[in-house]
């Protein structure tokens, strides 16, 4: 029987919510394992419920309770300390400030209005405040076995706020872990705002994959935490007016990201992240405070203690999850993305290896086939392999195998009915996920139809047992046996709407950044279940806090191809090193750029030298990868004859790092360390290290300093790189001149050599350059 279907206009409904939601809370994950959620994507369970949390506080009433609030009590490596209505915590030997309430009001809570508009997985949000609360008295205590719990009122005029309490609770949910627990005694109150100290001093880092234009410290900013689409320009100008014109939200802004977590680091050594999978809101813009306002009535945050940057990310990971080792064959190549025909994909590849290309992988999306609108040829979004529109995949895939070379696919969690000019299909995708009630429900209970691009489609309901068991059937089917992908593109998970129904019960306002992660989790649990983690390579661009514990690698999502620091090259540098920061271990971008917006030759499409620095740049991360772009004829390719010596070189050096990739796996697997590193990681004491934002350290031995800007003076260009060097002593790659470090230093850096630096007496950088030698590199 057909089921009832809902479609969203060109622009969606209005999704208006209360701001009433529970958090969404799960229990630790062992080191480098997947997370084992307690509570499931976004479920409607307060973490206080949790049985296996070891900070559940019981009921209030459960307590013993004395008057007054003041207490000085030792929480496992945490001194906490209330007096006088203030907050402070210290953590290890020497008793340093991790945290500390700003004088006044510390809690604050508000009935509110919050309202989000959906289009394309692109976010209005407009919030309101109803009734705010923000004269908090805390009145009573409670010290139960290893905890701290704390009881208030408000004491603003306002009558809703009289009427209002609150309790605090804390514990060290783990070494290190001081879990910081707010609940209001009102669920119509749906929002709860912490208030920290901070100075004027202090720099914040974090946030998840934040592509800022400047510099990556965020103080003095006020960012929404939210999974979306990137957008197409992100203030770009021109680009960015005529995409809002063309779609509304389409262009984004400096503060969208497909990869968000709420979770800051500074440079005083401290750190803290939410629990809440709601929309959160941390404002930096006072000189004085941090104030972090999520739309919940129950609030679960987290201080970290750690006397490194380094070691913070440690205990962040704890949490969050971190991610397993490459699978070896990545690291034999750079993956060339080849979207046609099998026979034509295969002149392409011995093309390139007959230029001395090492090639790990050929990445063909269109192994469900392609369909036609009025945009140009899609891929066909049915999950079914297609040996009508590719009767000679199979061989294609041998062909591939006997060069030693892997096949890469594609697939998201959309479903698009099959359109007339693409049938018969051997399996109707669409169809049999709405027989089996597999989509996600629309505010009326009908199955809702998202417009993406040029077509429709259904989401997957990635709450419901069923529905979860049939996408990882369908993977294993049609991708893993029948088409024979030894990886694949997990694309999108930023659209749900806020207004959706999903099966769990859980409220679209807290499920929509859960969504990303257990997407992905639906990715990973059919590579563990075939015993293929570490074999097959999947890669996804959305994420949320715990994404690191059910990811084996990220991509930045789609940036211009351009130079800039809006959406290009300069974006995808600093989206790369503060990812890391928040857990994301192994990431990279597409080579080149993925959006060119180009009509008959006039716009913008990648030109020659981007790919060519995109690429120098890349070899040093996780992964290799090109990507055609949305307009492949317009763009520079990696296989073109002009610049094909050029990306052999850069091919051959990143498999020459494999061996160094090999290492830096292991740190990520075991402490959560990014491959790529800002530099302050390693040189915390360093004030200028905390300050480059444009360069980043490959694990601790080598330094890279990409190049950002365009030749405007061809042929005659300088190719001076000037480079931040931290202390020490540093050995130029291609020169093998020595600098010294805590300065700047100019080097040339024509295309091919780019400025790169290795530790004076490195084994890494001496295996290297023997290996460069050996590859005919250097």
């Amino acid at each position: 029987m057909r089921r009832s279907v809902l479609r969203r206009g060109p622009l969606s409904m209005l999704a208006v919510c209360s701001a009433i939601a529970c958090s969404s809370s799960n229990g630790d994950a062992p080191d480098s394992a997947p997370q084992e959620a307690d509570v499931r994507a976004g479920a409607p369970q307060p973490a206080s419920v949790d049985a296996d949390d070891p900070c559940a506080f019981g009921p209030a009433a459960q307590e013993t309770w004395a008057q007054g609030a003041d207490a000085t009590v030792t929480l496992g490596g945490f001194g906490v300390s209330v007096a006088g209505g203030a907050l402070r915590v210290t953590y290890g030997k020497g008793q340093r400030e991790v945290y500390a309430s700003r004088p006044g009001a510390w809690i604050e809570a508000a009935k509110t209005d919050l309202r989000a508009e959906e289009h394309q997985g692109s976010f209005a949000i407009e919030e309101h405040d109803l009734v705010a609360c923000s004269r908090p008295v805390l009145t009573e205590r409670a010290t139960p076995k290893g905890k701290l719990r704390l009881r208030g009122s408000f004491a603003d005029a306002d009558p809703a706020c009289r009427a209002l309490s609150f309790t605090v609770g804390m514990c060290e949910a783990r070494p290190g872990h001081l879990a910081i627990d707010v609940e209001l005694s009102d669920k119509s109150f749906g929002a709860v705002t912490l208030r920290a100290a901070s100075d004027a001093g202090e720099r914040f880092y974090g946030l998840g994959e934040q592509f800022r234009h400047d510099t990556l410290d965020l103080k003095g900013k006020r960012i929404r935490v939210l999974s979306s689409e990137g957008g197409v320009g992100r203030g770009h100008q021109p680009i960015s007016s005529a995409m809002n014109v063309a779609a509304k939200g389409s262009a984004g802004s400096e503060d969208t990201t497909y990869y968000a977590a709420p979770h800051v680091t500074t440079n005083r050594t401290r750190s803290l992240f939410l629990e809440n999978t709601e929309l959160s809101v941390f404002d930096m813009t006072a000189p004085d405070a941090l104030s972090i306002k999520t739309y919940a009535p129950h609030v679960r945050a987290r201080v970290l203690g750690g006397d490194s940057p380094l070691e913070l990310v440690e205990r962040f990971t704890e949490y969050a999850g971190r991610m397993p080792p490459l699978p070896d064959w990545v690291g034999e190549g750079a993956i060339v993305a080849i979207a046609r025909d099998t026979d034509a994909s295969l002149v392409l590849v011995d093309k390139m290896r007959a230029a001395g290309v090492p090639i790990a992988a050929v990445w063909n999306q269109t192994w469900p086939g392609k369909a036609h609108t009025v945009i140009g040829e899609q891929v066909l979004w049915n999950w079914a392999y297609n040996p009508r529109f590719h009767p000679g995949w199979s061989k294609y895939v041998d062909a591939l195998d006997q060069r030693g070379i892997k096949t890469l696919c594609y697939v998201n969690s959309m479903f698009r009915p099959v359109p007339e000019d693409a049938k018969p299909v051997s399996r109707d995708t669409f169809a049999e996920g709405l027989g089996l009630d597999a989509f996600v429900k629309g505010p009326t209970g009908d199955t809702l139809m998202l417009p993406v691009t040029a077509f429709d489609v259904a989401l997957l309901d990635v709450t419901k047992p069923d529905a979860r068991t049939w996408m990882k059937r369908l993977i294993k089917e049609e991708m893993i046996d029948k088409a024979r992908c030894s990886g694949w593109m997990a694309d999108f998970g930023e659209a749900l709407p806020f207004d959706a129904r999903v099966a769990s019960g859980a409220r679209g306002s807290a499920m929509h950044n859960a969504y990303p992660v257990e997407w992905m989790r639906i990715n990973r649990e059919v590579l563990e279940e075939h015993g293929l983690v570490g074999k097959v390579l999947v890669w996804n661009r959305s994420g949320f806090t715990r994404t690191p514990g059910v990811s084996t690698l990220l991509w930045e999502g789609d940036q211009l191809t351009t130079w800039d620091k809006y959406d290009g090259l300069v974006s995808a540098l600093h989206g790369l090193v503060n990812g890391g920061l928040s857990g994301i271990a192994l990431n990279h971008s597409d080579t080149g750029g993925y959006t060119s917006l180009s009509v008959g030759g006039v716009g913008y499409s990648r030109e020659r030298e981007l790919l060519e620095r995109w690429t120098e740049m890349n070899a040093f991360t996780a992964v290799l990868r090109t990507h055609e772009g949305n307009q492949p004829g317009a763009n520079a390719q990696a296989y073109d004859a002009a610049g094909l010596a050029h990306f052999a070189r850069m091919a051959k050096v990143y498999k020459a790092l494999s061996f160094y990739r090999k290492q830096l796996f292991e740190d990520a697997r075991t402490k959560g360390w990014p491959l790529v590193r800002h530099l302050m990681l390693h040189y915390p004491d360093d004030a200028e290290s905390w300050k480059v934002d444009d360069e980043f350290l490959l694990g601790s031995e080598i330094l890279v300093a990409p190049i950002k800007n365009k030749c405007f003076t061809w042929p005659a260009c300088p190719y001076d790189k000037s480079t931040y060097l931290p202390p020490g002593r540093w050995v130029h790659l291609w020169s093998n001149k020595v600098w010294t470090g805590g300065a700047r230093v100019t080097v040339k850096a024509p295309i091919g050599q780019p400025a790169v630096f290795y530790k004076e007496g490195s084994p890494v950088g001496a295996t290297l350059v023997s290996k460069l030698e050996a590859a005919g590199v250097m």
